[in-house]
């Protein structure tokens, strides 16, 4: 599901189960992309112009680039990558989305989960802006880089 709106004759958000145009386009790149290592859907979908505001993305090159390096990378660092939307939310031509990303450290062969947060703008069916927050922190952790949490205090 997702919100698609404001309904103005009440105080909430308008859930609609079909996905916008925006919402559909943002799940291609999800399912074709980063699951199925699809690059051209880069072509399909990114403006040649792509604000990427993505810590350690490439910037200075076309968006569909932008956008197939991010794939590429993402899909490098977590082998057999499952990205899974569990929640998405679009006001006007923004879609935001907080998915599980699932596979295994190409490595070590250890399982890893982590969260990642994508802000999307789109414009007449392009992708023209992105935000996205992966938390590495959290795959840095399981892979075994970081030190172990320490046990809570009793």
């Amino acid at each position: 599901m997702f919100f698609d709106g404001f309904n103005e004759r009440s105080t909430g958000w308008v859930m609609n189960n079909l996905g916008s145009d925006n919402v559909q386009l943002f799940r291609k790149i999800i399912d074709r992309g980063f699951c199925q290592g699809d690059l051209s859907v880069a072509d399909e979908i990114c403006a040649t112009k792509l604000s990427e505001h993505e810590y350690l993305a490439k910037t200075d090159v076309p968006g569909p680039e932008i956008l197939k390096d991010q794939i590429r990378d993402a899909r490098s660092s977590i082998k057999d990558l499952i990205l899974t939307v569990e929640d998405i939310v679009e006001s006007g031509g923004t879609v935001w989305a907080r998915s599980r990303a699932r596979g295994s450290d190409p490595r070590s062969g250890k399982p890893v989960s982590i969260y990642v947060i994508d802000i999307c703008r789109f414009e007449n069916g392009k992708l023209v802006e992105h935000w996205g927050v992966p938390d590495r922190f959290a795959l840095l952790h399981q892979i075994g880089a970081l030190p172990p949490k320490p046990p809570s205090p009793v």
